[in-house]
């Protein structure tokens, strides 16, 4: 073993049986089970939030999540001889949720219903609820962002080929921006009349492992934060509808999944209806080339641009099927 490794792991009440390296990190088979060893990058504060609420969650019941271990100075950090933060957390030897196949899907989503009913169920939060953007408010905001660099791209000299293909269908995605707002102002649904609670932040098929003896364990709680727990659903659901070019069979199987754990009302269909509904996908790669240098745009870009293009047809189809399920 890497002696750097091994000075760090001994600030920890463990014993290592084995290790090896995985993906920039350093996983080890421990008298505690596997464990994995990572350079932490955040701040202390959010670290703390995090354990607190993993442990908070254990203590409800929900305990298949990379819970940290303390050292023995009782710390969630140890230092390397550079001073570079290490932490240490429990993980799982598992393989990462297929959304390509319902039956994982259905399974992921059941687990997030899982973890939305014990996290309503803490009565003590780390933190102190914030106030929460509404709905309207959020898609007002990302207009304005878009209008913004529509404008910027508008006044490149000599536009690269992202920024031409970008201006030649940016109509097209920013109608729909404005149609998502439209249709929100004239139901009045805002957002808040969802439940709400402390969620995952980031919950797709990355962050859900399948283990060997058939349980889920969820990982990777950096994004924590409070919102409609309906967010978490929508994220894992978007990513998914994305990989499977729009196949509404995978919206039917998440709603029911979740529904058969946590049932969703009439109003929160029509308020994940109308997520859908907004182009967050053109919005997050135009906020991704706003936010970088403009100087070499990365070719992944375009080709996201180009692949979302390709699927637009497909999520309207959706979007109607979804809408004629509805009733709307």
């Amino acid at each position: 073993m890497n002696d750097k490794y091994m000075e760090l792991l001994n600030q920890y009440d463990v014993k290592v049986i084995s290790s090896f390296r995985s993906r920039g990190t350093f996983q080890c088979e421990t008298d505690q089970g596997l464990a994995l060893l990572k350079e932490y990058h955040s701040s202390l504060h959010k670290l703390a939030l995090e354990y607190e609420w993993k442990e908070k969650l254990a203590g409800a019941g929900f305990f298949s999540t990379d819970r940290y271990f303390l050292s023995r100075e009782n710390s969630l950090v140890v230092y390397d001889r550079y001073h570079t933060p290490f932490v240490l957390k429990h993980y799982f030897n598992g393989r990462e949720c297929d959304c390509c196949n319902l039956q994982d899907v259905f399974a992921a989503c059941k687990n997030l219903a899982f973890l939305h009913n014990t996290s309503a169920s803490v009565s003590e939060l780390p933190f102190e609820p914030l106030q929460m953007e509404s709905i309207p408010e959020l898609f007002a905001r990302r207009n304005r962002e878009l209008r913004n660099i529509r404008r910027f791209v508008s006044r490149v000299n000599r536009k690269k080929s992202f920024e031409l293909l970008y201006i030649r269908h940016f109509d097209e995605f920013y109608e729909e921006a404005c149609h998502a707002l439209a249709c929100l102002s004239e139901t009045g649904h805002s957002g808040q009349e969802t439940s709400a609670g402390i969620c995952h932040g980031a919950y797709h098929h990355h962050n859900v492992l399948f283990l060997p003896d058939g349980s889920i364990a969820t990982v990777n709680f950096e994004s924590v934060c409070f919102q409609p727990f309906l967010m978490d659903f929508y994220l894992f659901m978007r990513k998914t509808l994305e990989k499977n070019d729009y196949n509404f069979s995978f919206l039917e199987t998440g709603i029911a999944a979740y529904s058969s754990v946590r049932p969703l009302s009439d109003y929160d269909l029509r308020f994940l209806y109308f997520l859908f509904l907004y182009p967050e996908k053109f919005w997050k790669i135009s906020n991704h080339y706003h936010n970088h240098r403009k100087s070499w745009i990365s070719p992944k870009m375009e080709e996201k641009l180009l692949r979302l293009l390709e699927q637009n047809a497909g999520r309207r189809i959706f979007l109607q099927q979804f809408a004629s399920l509805l009733n709307l």
